[in-house]
């Protein structure tokens, strides 16, 4: 099992069929597989060895595709690096990892200037410009012959994945050849992909979330549409204009994609699919999504980047408002092919449906390691079971329902309230666009429930109003106690998560 077999495969079925649309550029399956074997013929030319890493800095486009393939072409390891970065933490990730080469596109030129001095092992910069042939990169491909692929698969390392850092240094996910194949061929069975598939890249492909559906989708040989970065309008442009009918959106992308006015001025009749995840889906903007796009299906799915990325699957028969599959819409789904999923104490004990403890993961998908780390390695990675840091229950049926992200629980007066819970509480006011929910100190209760509210443009709703919302809903335990309501929108992290770390900072003083 190599990653590159998918793209050959590919390739020799469909040569001439589109593979690429990005920015104006077409590319066939043919050309993008030359163009990957001539980048790994550079790598090679420069002294990458078997298992060397190489970074890739850039927004999305169809050199991140090559990007993704070329290096293991060539043998060696990818690592994206997550473009909203600061430099401290880019330095660390590149130095940490012993990447030899960067490949950046020119907008980062400034920024990787700024910092190259810091950087230990790197050897060389390619720097690349979409769309234009007289760059650096364009002209090494075109001079460079094409080398036959290095056949490194399996167990060997493919990609180490940088997760966010938000609790301390990025750790480097290990995924394997096999890891990520496994990943795409459940989603092939899943997503139901064939060469109809028009997929449409809007979430960041340097996330395993985004990242592993460039496998996924070069496996399946679709024509794959990419989208430098999320921008609504931009978004239902491409639908439009492509016949996109797939794509994956992360919950905040959903609810500024229903709330966008023009919303039903676009034709949108090819899209059938969109699946979510990567963080909580509010309920009420699921509904919204489900009421104005009624022709499109919806399914979810749940992981981590640990997990190559996804554990669990939630059809789109399940995304309904009424029936007997309603009640299924809360949950995250039930195992992929292949995982095993249970729902453990503190002791790794199985607890019984219905009790809350963490959710555990056992397959071909749980990551190899944390790089440089066996410290947290052996910490997450138990009997081969990962410890997902996330809080669940099971039903009697295998579905699986998340409460919470385990740190993002918060304890008042003793007594645990999922954030989650009364997020999608808040969001059932017609007025709220965004909100996120998390502990702040107390002097009695040691923390207390507060919560940050965006609301839709045009409305008006105060703290007393959300507050009153919540206790006719919620138990008192779980109301917020303090509501602050802002003007301006949440801060995202480049995967499009609302970054709970950095709205916390204010309220949490720092020990010394």
């Amino acid at each position: 099992m190599y990653l590159t077999q998918g793209l050959r495969r590919s390739s020799e079925q469909n040569p001439d069929r589109s593979a690429l649309i990005t920015g104006g550029r077409e590319l066939s399956w043919r050309q993008f597989e030359r163009r990957v074997a001539a980048l790994a013929g550079v790598l090679r030319a420069w002294g990458l060895r078997p298992g060397e890493r190489v970074a890739m800095l850039s927004h999305n486009c169809a050199e991140y595709f090559e990007f993704s393939y070329g290096v293991p072409w060539a043998g060696g390891v990818i690592v994206p690096l997550n473009n909203k970065l600061s430099a401290t933490d880019l330095v660390y990730i590149l130095n940490h990892s012993g990447t030899r080469f960067l490949i950046a596109d020119e907008d980062f030129r400034a920024q990787v200037e700024g910092f190259s001095a810091q950087l230990e092992t790197l050897e060389r910069i390619l720097y690349f410009q979409p769309g234009n042939p007289r760059s650096e990169y364009e002209q090494l491909l075109d001079a460079t012959q094409p080398i036959p692929d290095q056949l490194r698969g399996y167990e060997d390392v493919a990609g180490i994945f940088y997760t966010s850092g938000t609790t301390g240094r990025p750790k480097g996910v290990m995924l394997s050849h096999r890891n990520l194949l496994w990943n795409a061929m459940s989603g092939i069975i899943n997503y139901e992909l064939d060469e109809r598939t028009v997929y449409l890249h809007a979430t960041p492909l340097f996330h395993a979330a985004g990242g592993s559906r460039v496998f996924t989708m070069v496996t399946a040989g679709v024509t794959n549409v990419i989208l430098p970065r999320f921008e609504v309008g931009e978004l239902l442009r491409a639908v439009a204009r492509h016949g996109v009918t797939s794509m994956l959106l992360v919950p905040t992308m959903i609810g500024r994609l229903v709330g966008e006015p023009a919303l039903a001025e676009y034709d949108l009749r090819t899209l059938r699919t969109i699946a979510y995840g990567a963080s909580p889906m509010p309920q009420a903007v699921l509904a919204e999504a489900l009421r104005k796009l009624p022709g499109v299906g919806f399914c979810q799915a749940y992981g981590m980047t640990e997990l190559s990325p996804a554990a669990t699957f939630l059809e789109r028969r399940y995304h309904v408002l009424e029936g007997p599959d309603a009640g299924r819409l809360r949950s995250c789904g039930r195992a992929v092919w292949g995982a095993e999923v249970r729902v453990a104490d503190e002791q790794g004990v199985t607890l019984a449906d219905g009790e809350v403890g963490e959710i555990l993961v056992r397959g071909p998908m749980v990551m190899q390691g944390y790089w440089r780390d066996p410290e947290a390695t052996a910490r997450a990675v138990r009997d081969g079971w990962m410890h997902t840091g996330d809080a669940g229950y099971r039903d009697a049926e295998g579905f699986i329902y998340l409460v919470d992200r385990i740190k993002d629980i918060i304890i008042t007066g003793g007594v645990n309230v999922a954030s989650a819970a009364v997020e999608d509480c808040i969001h059932d006011l017609p007025q709220v666009a965004e909100c996120a929910v998390f502990g702040i100190p107390h002097p009695d209760w040691v923390e207390a429930v507060h919560a940050l509210v965006v609301l839709r443009d045009g409305a008006d709703l105060s703290p007393e109003a959300v507050i009153a919302h919540c206790r006719e809903r919620l138990a008192g335990y779980q109301c917020p106690r303090s509501v602050e309501i802002r003007a301006e929108p949440l801060p995202l992290s480049g995967t499009g998560k609302i970054m709970k770390n950095v709205l916390r900072r204010p309220y949490w003083p720092v020990p010394g």
